[in-house]
């Protein structure tokens, strides 16, 4: 067959049969690799039943509904789940405290942290740090939060907020002992999959609420969505009164902050996550 082709058609033909053993030799080259991390994603998913990416990124979302589906209470419950340095927990964070604001008298509004961090050993330290400061003053926490979300400073946001940094720092070193949060970050064993260590202060209330991943907001027990807007989240709170005080009638910021530091917003709504 061969001995028929002109040279120009030799070439053609040679060129042909290069390119596709490239291709079969670059397939066999790659295919095991994809196989490989394909299953370690699935493994870690099932692991925790994690049910979207790690990190997973921002997207542009149509405002949620406010649910219809929270218990009512003459004083809501609020619990909002994160991760102290992620990006779409600051997000919420962001969003959160105009309402805390406007109804911290009204509902009992707290921070509380997912049971295992994916942004190091700061993070770890942060999140003790944050829950030293709301055990201390509620007020002056969500006054640090407000400076640490923009600046990521710790230390100048402890003097800003007027919290007592002796103080703050003798329950850090009280917390660490009580949950074991240094050993069990130095115990690499315990890790989620091998890559995030756990975080033990509020573990309990992530399995009683199927908390998995920052942000995760649970109004009187129950969890639910909403968009990161201060006005969005003031009207799933007011939407938990048994009968919803005056402040419900107040407007406030319809943009959604930036995720991650910084005091930059965003007019368009975005979902994201730390984690499942």
């Amino acid at each position: 067959m061969f001995d028929n082709l002109t040279g120009k058609q030799g070439l053609v033909f040679g060129l042909i049969t290069g390119v596709g053993l490239s291709a079969i030799i670059g397939f066999a080259i790659v295919a095991p690799k994809l196989l490989r991390n394909n299953y370690a994603e699935n493994t870690l998913a099932q692991n925790y039943q994690l049910t979207q990416p790690i990190d997973q990124p921002a997207q542009a979302i149509a405002e949620a509904p406010t649910p219809t589906n929270i218990p009512k209470s003459d004083k809501p419950k609020v619990e909002l789940f994160v991760m102290s340095n992620c990006p779409y927990g600051l997000q919420m964070e962001k969003a959160l405290i105009p309402a805390y604001d406007l109804l911290k008298n009204k509902a009992d509004i707290e921070v509380k942290f997912v049971s295992y961090a994916m942004h190091g050993k700061p993070e770890v330290d942060e999140n003790t740090r944050q829950y030293c400061a709301q055990q201390q003053d509620k007020d002056k926490y969500f006054s640090y939060l407000n400076c640490y979300a923009t600046t990521e400073d710790s230390a100048s946001c402890i003097k800003q907020s007027g919290l007592n940094e002796s103080k703050i720092n003798s329950c850090i070193e009280k917390t660490d002992k009580q949950f074991a949060i240094t050993n069990k970050y130095n115990d690499r064993a315990s890790w989620l999959s091998g890559q995030y260590p756990i975080y033990p202060i509020h573990a309990e209330l992530n399995d009683k609420y199927g908390v998995q991943g920052s942000p995760t907001l649970v109004i009187n027990g129950v969890q639910v969505d909403a968009s990161r807007t201060p006005n969005a989240l003031k009207a799933i709170i007011c939407s938990a009164f048994n009968n919803p005080p005056a402040e419900c009638g107040q407007t406030l910021a319809s943009a959604s902050p930036q995720p991650g530091f910084g005091a930059g917003q965003t007019q368009t709504a975005t979902a994201g996550g730390c984690g499942g």
